[in-house]
């Protein structure tokens, strides 16, 4: 019985949070939030109350965790990137016009009313003019200065600071006043201790258009560039954000300088993943091979020393090597110098830099595949190379033939899993070079190391002509459409070795 009144009291709490949630969400702006949230509050009082979905409640924390921190996350993604969200761009249609609706501006021969603001014993707001005329501040948008009656009002006041009027009218913008003596005139907060008649810029027409007041140009929503925009081609900024399909996609493949910058990003990244694993992959088997020779002394202090390096954090390695790889005063080139060897522009220039970005790599990735590479080859029965020496099979026969199969198919899936970490691996591009030196030519920011992931972090955070979420979204998605397939690879691929093995 108390089992079954938790759980009743839990469908009710689930009942009312999803529904008051999506009660908000519908009427804040956000339908499709609101009827994915209605569906998925059905679908948690159904699992919990019928028992026909009573092995999904076994599921459900790791369905839900899934759905939030895996599905939500790429869906606004792709949602993104089928939108034109960037540098001036932010808002909605509405809140743009709204945004321009309350722009003002100074008359030629304007009018300031010099005020303070008290603050009563009794709580009331109160401003107060420097000709004796008054009101009392409350919710609404529009107020009429009075005669001041008396000044024993505000004896016992205390006056606002500055900062504090400030603060009040960010709370309460476009609040209006109207003067006795100005009968044709409305003010608006001008300064922390000044009312000015501020005369609107723009006013609001049929059909979603404005109109500006000073020159009488109308403006209207032009969904193509997303800003108002007037017959004579003037247009006002902020834009809104529009839909735009499958358009960042396509500007990657017709766009020229972009189709240009991708390619190359995208063969740097294939690369960088590729020889990032086949270099660590080679250089950790190979000292593992050695280190597992029974003949090879102080093998415990030699295994210490190899997987030093995996012991340090990682940024603070690439962070030393970019010390050490400083074209003037790094360590590296000061030891070149030493024999002669001209300074190496180790991040300077592309080729170098893509070298410098594998060698720093290589070592921070080799200790790993050294751990691994050598926990399999001590697994391998020494019978296995008994046998083969009896056939007569030499080192390298015997490498082929046994250790490289064995070993590929213990780490294969890593090996793969590790290509798909090392293209999306962020920092250890960024931090040794922040992706350059830059591309020439280039329409957006993006140097020649730069990675895919990396290319999307400056399109959507440091781009030089504003920062572009719906591009930068669309590459995001090619990302993880690439690390799917190769995952996908990884378990098919492996499943039919083991099936066949």
């Amino acid at each position: 019985m108390k089992g079954n009144s938790a759980l009743t009291f839990f469908n009710l709490f689930v009942f009312i949070l999803g529904f008051f949630s999506t009660y908000v969400l519908w009427n804040i702006g956000h339908p499709f939030l609101s009827i994915a949230l209605a569906f998925f509050t059905i679908f948690t009082i159904s699992v919990f109350s019928l028992n026909r979905f009573y092995t999904l409640r076994f599921l459900y924390p790791g369905l839900t965790t899934f759905l939030f921190l895996m599905v939500l996350p790429i869906f606004f993604t792709f949602v993104i990137s089928l939108s034109n969200l960037s540098t001036g761009h932010f808002f909605d249609k509405d809140q743009v016009k709204d945004i321009l609706l309350e722009e003002s501006y100074l008359p030629d021969n304007p009018t300031f009313i010099k005020f303070k603001i008290y603050q009563t014993t009794n709580k009331k707001t109160l401003l107060v003019t420097n000709d004796d005329h008054y009101t009392e501040l409350k919710d609404k948008k529009e107020y009429s200065l009075a005669p001041l009656v008396s000044r024993d009002i505000i004896q016992e006041s205390r006056q606002l600071t500055p900062l504090e009027v400030i603060s009040y009218f960010e709370k309460n913008q476009n609040i209006q006043f109207d003067h006795p003596d100005h009968f044709d005139e409305l003010f608006l907060f001008y300064r922390s201790s000044k009312l000015a008649n501020l005369r609107s810029r723009y006013l609001p027409l049929e059909n979603d258009k404005i109109q500006n007041t000073q020159t009488g140009e109308i403006y209207t929503p032009d969904f193509e560039v997303g800003r108002y925009v007037s017959e004579i081609g003037h247009e006002l900024m902020p834009g809104f954000y529009r839909w735009v399909g499958f358009s960042n996609y396509i500007s990657l493949i017709t766009n020229k300088d972009l189709r240009r910058s991708f390619i190359n990003v995208f063969i740097w990244t294939m690369t960088w993943g590729f020889f990032s694993v086949f270099l660590s992959f080679s250089l950790g088997i190979t000292l593992a091979i050695i280190v597992n020779d029974k003949n090879l002394k102080l093998k415990a202090v030699y295994r210490n020393l190899l997987i030093l390096p995996y012991s340090i954090p990682f940024f603070i390695s690439v962070l030393i090597f970019k010390g050490m790889l400083n074209k003037d005063f790094g360590l590296i080139n000061e030891m070149l110098a030493f024999f002669s060897i001209p300074a190496v522009p180790w991040l300077e220039h592309g080729t170098w830099a893509k070298v410098a970005c594998l060698m720093v790599n290589l070592w921070l990735g080799f200790p790993y595949m050294f751990l691994v590479t050598t926990g399999v080859l001590q697994s391998i029965p020494e019978s296995l190379y008994d046998a083969a020496k009896l056939e007569n099979a030499g080192p390298l026969t015997r490498f082929n033939k046994i250790t490289l199969p064995l070993i590929m198919s213990a780490i294969g899936p890593l090996l793969i899993g590790s290509f798909a970490f090392n293209i999306n691996n962020f920092v250890g591009i960024y931090l040794l070079t922040g992706g350059g030196p830059p591309m020439e030519g280039a329409s957006t920011q993006v140097g020649k190391t730069d990675i895919l992931i990396s290319y999307t972090y400056r399109l959507a955070f440091e781009g030089g002509q504003g920062q572009d979420f719906g591009l930068a979204s669309s590459i995001a998605v090619i990302i993880f459409m690439i690390v799917a397939t190769i995952t996908m690879f990884n378990f098919r691929w492996f499943k039919t070795e083991n099936a066949n093995a």
